[in-house]
């Protein structure tokens, strides 16, 4: 079992007090941190409650005394994490919202607690070049149920695959406490005089909030450049995100499992950078391959598939992907996705769509590609009713055309909106659905997987 390692070189705070002291011994234990929150244990030291600013505030503009005792103010509704639980636990609270989840171990007793800001060490040689590569994905059923608010409540399930197109990060050490970060694809350039002056910037971006939760112990020029443009629809920040965090991994000693710079990359882009969105980029990324992944109010697993090369083969040259050219933010889509799917309609869509990629799986895993094929016809239709922001007429149209041309069935990528499309058309059929979407602006492209995931290496000396 994966255990949480979050807090590991994090020093906190005891912000504990009895159960039979003073709201106003709350506040002074509450004015130690930024937290504004205290642990009420017992004398077994059993977490009883949690009393926060807002309880607080609550409290007294209800008439409550300071001089009372602090059960009188403390909410028992709280939410916890095991010592030994899976690390996403603490990560899908603070995707819902949390900034702070004490942990608990089985008996109840308070241990301590975790926040979305972290420390992950590592060290390294001057002049060391370290270079790492992470796939973009695809995915064929199940997108949607990847979401915390979804799983949270009820089981999600997709099956996707890593695709040959990467996001590569160079990392070049310093003896100094300089960084230079090249985000290569935007043209961007950032230079710090230190890891804490990184910090202080007003405006991160999704590499120094990855870094800053790394927290490298030294200086160092960092490039990072991918061969998908952005908004592909293909987890793009997912696998530029895993690409950096595989490149630091190089120089650990005790390195992240890949269950673990999966989270790490969850907590990177979904939580510090507050880009919205599921969980499934970040292990198609890390995983590689053909995963079929569960997500559980408990812990994910991911189910790596052992296809015959010869379907990997025949699976290759009929499927085929377009870049529709058209412009979309999965940030905002799944915003509105969100609020659209909220409800029982919702949710027995979404568990559809978790019952075709049992299906899917079973057709793939057989070698029944016709068959699949279709079956992607069909889930992208019904997942085209969860959300009226998924497609569009100018999606539509893309798509009624390759089908009439010969495409079997096919699926919009990512959130929706835009970005590529991926059509399931028989070799026979490819070059007349290749010619159907050309004067509609698609640009088609050839379609290779990637069986590795993200992976690293050293460099002998060139830059």
């Amino acid at each position: 079992m994966n255990k949480i390692a979050m807090p590991n070189s994090v020093v906190h705070l005891d912000l504990v007090i009895q159960m039979h002291a003073m709201v106003s011994d709350a506040i002074r234990v509450m004015e130690q941190s930024n937290l504004k929150t205290a642990f009420v244990v017992d004398d077994e030291r059993i977490l009883r409650g949690i009393v926060t600013n807002g309880d607080l505030r609550r409290f007294i503009l209800a008439g409550g005394k300071i001089d009372e005792t602090v059960d009188a103010v403390m909410n028992v509704d709280f939410k916890a994490v095991l010592l030994d639980s899976f690390p996403e636990e603490a990560l899908k609270l603070f995707d819902l919202g949390y900034s702070m989840v004490p942990r608990i171990d089985k008996t109840g007793r308070y241990i301590d607690y975790l926040t979305p800001d972290h420390s992950h060490q590592l060290d390294a040689s001057a002049n060391m070049v370290v270079r790492a590569r992470a796939p973009a994905r695809i995915s064929f059923a199940g997108g949607g149920t990847d979401l915390t608010y979804f799983f949270s409540r009820l089981n999600g399930l997709v099956l996707n695959a890593a695709i040959a197109r990467y996001a590569t990060t160079t990392l070049i050490a310093r003896p100094g406490p300089e960084i230079d970060i090249h985000a290569h694809d935007l043209g961007v350039h950032q230079h710090f005089g230190s890891l804490m002056a990184m910090y202080d910037d007003p405006e991160p971006s999704l590499i120094s909030a990855t870094l800053s939760l790394i927290k490298p112990q030294f200086g160092f020029e960092i490039h990072v450049a991918s061969d998908f443009p952005v908004g592909s629809g293909l987890g793009g920040s997912s696998a530029v995100t895993t690409s950096v965090i595989a490149a630091f991994n190089e120089l650990r000693i005790d390195r992240w499992s890949r269950y673990e710079m999966a989270n790490l990359a969850f907590q990177a882009e979904r939580i510090s950078f507050k880009i919205n969105g599921g969980w499934q980029d970040q292990y198609a990324a890390v995983f590689g391959g053909f995963n079929l992944i569960e997500f559980r109010p408990s812990g994910n697993n991911v189910n790596s598939l052992r296809l015959p090369q010869d379907i990997i083969d025949e699976l290759e040259e009929s499927l085929i992907l377009f870049d529709t050219g058209v412009a979309h933010s999965s940030s905002e889509l799944h915003k509105i996705q969100k609020s659209q799917m909220s409800g029982l309609d919702g949710d027995s869509k979404l568990i559809k769509l978790t019952q075709y990629c049992v299906q899917m799986h079973q057709l793939l895993s057989r070698g029944e590609l016709i068959k699949f094929g279709e079956g992607l016809d069909e889930a992208w239709t019904l997942k085209k009713q969860t959300s009226t922001a998924i497609s569009s007429p100018e999606l539509d149209l893309i798509y009624d055309t390759a089908r009439r041309a010969g495409a079997l069935g096919g699926k919009l990528l990512g959130a929706g909106a835009g970005g590529h499309m991926l059509f399931f058309a028989p070799p026979g059929t490819r070059s007349r659905v290749i010619a159907a979407l050309a004067p509609l602006g698609c640009r088609s492209s050839p379609l290779r997987f990637d069986m590795r995931g993200a992976h690293s290496w050293r460099s002998r000396g060139q830059k």
